[in-house]
């Protein structure tokens, strides 16, 4: 009984135990079946990404990671071409992808490994008009897959990335929590408390250089310390619930805005002590810019001018109050305030206003930076009155010169003529400051000389003016000379003051000639009349002779003739150097 019940037990558990062996079995080979390109099982180890053409229509849990850690990237977190950002990603450790995969859908299939020493195996399958990447790690343990490797190396790369940048950033950088403790510096908010505080001991949390914590307005800030004020241009944004504060360095900018701002108040001072007035429009004329001088020349309000009125709105304030030339046309008149602008805008205006009350107005145009216009407005009414006069006495002066009956003409230093009255002109017949081509002395001598009968006084006269002796200005040069028409004349020449040689031709009279007086006689009174001593001043050293007789018979001669008209008066002109009068 004993022995039948346990054979009964052993056929049972065998049958059970093959029975089960087969379900094993089974099972198994089910399991083990392969899974088909498309489907979604997947190793978990390994990225596999499916797609049709460029787009992807499935992907495994390591691959959606993996293209969540590159979109993470900020170069490539706007691209939507999922094909291309992982492409771009592969292209290190597999630099000849591009080529091998554009022949994949002839081979049907390929294999590459990486360049580098990743470890990384890329399979590719096309089948049915979809592509399947595969990305293997051989180096991955366990759960330590090729998706985990690259997202590790990229963060581990972009960390690196910002600690240098915030380690070199030249800008103090801080965080600070909600207490407004400094839980997070940069190196260069460390380098600076060590700079104002050499001797402590730097402890966490950092202690704030800006006592603080700035206000939302705030954009600078300044740190103070016994030596020196530093500036900077300050920031801040909210981070995880925290504040990430962001401090520049504009020590030379505000340095460069207190020399502007101490430029601009000595400019300011300066124009303010100005007399010349002074306006300064903008490209779009208007006023910007003017001085006390302006207003109290013209006689404008302030309150109007600080108005910034236009351009043609001031011209039209001073006509108002008569301190424009008045035209007597209104139109032509405004037609010249448009030329008047735009030969500003050249910088070729410059005009002299001759007003009503007398004054007179020097009004200068220039063009400045960016299309504006200045305009300087002086008040030359004592110089033009002056001028005036001068020109007044000089005119006076000239009339005097050619109402002498002697002739008279001088010569500067360079030996140029500067001027000659009528009765000069009349008796050589040249006028030196009508001809432009006049060489001065030196054609003087030649001219006199041809008139003249021969004597050596002209070599005496050249010789005399090249051994000029400025310490003596009351030198001087007499002769008698007698012209080739027989009228005897009487030569001065004198230095004035400054160095100019004035020569003086006095009449002295015309001899009469004999009818019965042959030209052999006639030649020799005339070498008798050159060669005897001169009869209206002895030469230098001298002793003067009575010059009555002469003066009473250059009289007689004068009443004898007829009295030229008035001549109209030359206007003074300069040709080189030399005036001309």
């Amino acid at each position: 009984m004993t022995y039948a019940v346990l054979l009964a037990v052993t056929v049972v558990t065998s049958a059970t135990l093959v029975v089960l062996g087969a379900l094993a079995i089974y099972f198994g080979a089910l399991h083990n079946r392969p899974v088909p390109a498309t489907g979604l099982a997947m190793p978990e180890s390994d990225a596999i990404l499916i797609f049709r053409d460029e787009t992807l229509v499935d992907w495994s849990d390591k691959a959606r990671q993996l293209l969540d850690a590159l979109r993470e990237d900020p170069d490539a977190s706007q691209s939507k071409d999922v094909l291309g950002l992982l492409l771009r990603h592969l292209s290190k450790p597999f630099p000849d992808i591009l080529s091998q995969l554009s022949r994949l859908a002839e081979i049907g299939e390929l294999r590459m490994e990486a360049s580098d020493d990743s470890g990384m195996i890329l399979l590719a399958r096309f089948q049915n008009g979809l592509t399947r990447l595969q990305l293997t790690d051989t180096r991955a343990e366990g759960s330590l897959v090729a998706l985990d490797r690259l997202s590790f190396e990229a963060l581990t790369a972009e960390v690196e990335t910002l600690r240098q940048v915030a380690r070199h950033v030249p800008a103090l950088v801080w965080q600070t929590d909600d207490s407004d403790k400094v839980v997070w510096a940069n190196a260069g908010y460390i380098a600076k408390l060590q700079e104002i505080a050499p001797d402590d001991l730097l402890t966490w949390p950092l202690p704030d250089l800006f006592d603080a914590a700035p206000s939302d307005g705030v954009d600078r800030l300044q740190l103070v310390t016994p030596d020196n004020t530093y500036w900077f241009s300050y920031t801040h944004v909210p981070l995880r619930g925290r504040q990430m504060h962001v401090a520049t360095p504009i020590d030379s900018t505000v340095q460069s805005e207190v020399a502007r701002q101490e430029t601009l108040q000595t400019l300011t001072r300066t124009f303010a002590s100005l007399k010349i007035g002074l306006a300064l429009f903008d490209a779009e004329r208007r006023l910007q810019v003017f001085n006390p001088a302006l207003v109290d020349m013209t006689r404008l309000e302030a309150t109007f001018l600080a108005s910034r009125p236009s351009f043609e709105q001031v011209l039209y304030a001073l006509r108002e109050a008569r301190m424009l030339p008045e035209p007597k046309d209104f139109n032509n008149w405004r037609r010249e305030i448009i030329e008047m602008e735009q030969a500003a805008e050249s910088g070729e205006y410059a005009e002299e206003w001759c007003l009503e009350g007398g004054q007179t107005f020097h009004v200068t145009g220039r063009p400045q930076a960016n299309g504006a216009i200045a305009l300087f407005i002086e008040d030359v009414t004592t110089e033009a009155a002056l001028s005036r006069s001068f020109r007044t006495e000089i005119e006076t002066v000239h009339r005097v010169l050619d109402g002498l009956a002697d002739g008279i003409i001088t010569f500067s230093m360079s030996g140029q003529a500067l001027l000659a009255n009528d009765a000069y002109t009349a008796l050589w017949q040249s006028d030196p400051c009508t001809n432009l081509a006049d060489e001065g002395l030196a054609q003087a001598i030649r001219l006199w000389s041809g008139f003249c009968e021969p004597t050596t006084f002209w070599a005496r006269l050249a010789e005399f003016a090249t051994e000029r002796d400025l310490d003596g200005p009351t030198q001087r040069l007499s002769a008698s000379i007698v012209r080739k028409d027989g009228i005897m004349l009487g030569v001065t020449v004198k230095y004035l003051t400054g160095g100019n040689l004035m020569v003086v031709f006095q009449d002295l009279g015309q001899r009469s000639v004999r009818p019965d007086v042959t030209r052999k006689t006639e030649r020799s009174l005339q070498a008798e009349l050159v060669t005897r001593p001169d009869l209206a001043l002895e030469p230098v050293g001298g002793k003067q002779a009575d010059p009555a007789p002469v003066r009473e018979q250059t009289e007689a001669a004068s009443s004898t003739q007829k009295e030229s008209p008035p001549r109209k008066l030359r206007s003074a002109r300069h040709v080189g150097t030399r005036l001309r009068v």
